[in-house]
């Protein structure tokens, strides 16, 4: 493979096209294993779709003579400080996104996140003579399939816009 950056990036939506098409066979299945391999397959396109942007960062680093190719973390490229110091219209458009919870990259930074942080201690109640599940709790929305179908979708045309804008005709 030629040691170029974009390799990189290419590389790891490739990995996360492939984790993605197993998370599903997986859900499909009904098997006693299904539960963990989900889990797997999910923290797997987590970690590809998370390197693929640290990649695309390096890529856009690269085009622009930037320093930040030894950024090995979002949060150290994705940060209004950098954007101000490395004015750019593709740091700045990944910025903006992450800032938004509820945009395709916001999601994926907060389900990185989560996945990065320690366990928590689950509270344990004891049981009450009125209630039918003592455990059930409300838990925050997890990041599933579709998240990661959009998260793919929009970083590969987010990749092909910045490419074809790093051309040079």
């Amino acid at each position: 493979m030629a040691n170029e950056v974009y390799t990189r990036t290419n590389q790891a939506m490739y990995f996360a096209r492939l984790a993605t098409d197993a998370w599903a066979d997986v859900l499909a299945a009904d098997t006693l294993t299904s539960v963990t391999l989900a889990r797997y397959h999910r923290e797997h396109v987590l970690f590809h779709l998370n390197r693929a942007l640290v990649s695309l960062v390096h890529e856009v680093a690269d085009r622009y003579r930037w320093p930040l190719l030894d950024v090995r973390a979002l949060d150290q490229a994705l940060n209004r400080a950098t954007v101000e110091r490395f004015p750019g219209p593709e740091l700045a458009e990944l910025n903006e996104l992450a800032e938004q919870r509820d945009s395709w990259l916001g999601r994926l930074l907060a389900a990185w996140q989560q996945l990065q942080a320690p366990p928590k201690a689950e509270e344990s109640r004891p049981p009450e003579d009125n209630m039918i599940a003592s455990s059930a709790q409300r838990q925050e929305r997890q990041w599933g399939l579709e998240d990661a179908r959009e998260a793919q979708t929009a970083l590969a045309e987010r990749i092909a816009c910045y490419r074809e804008g790093m051309l040079e005709w």
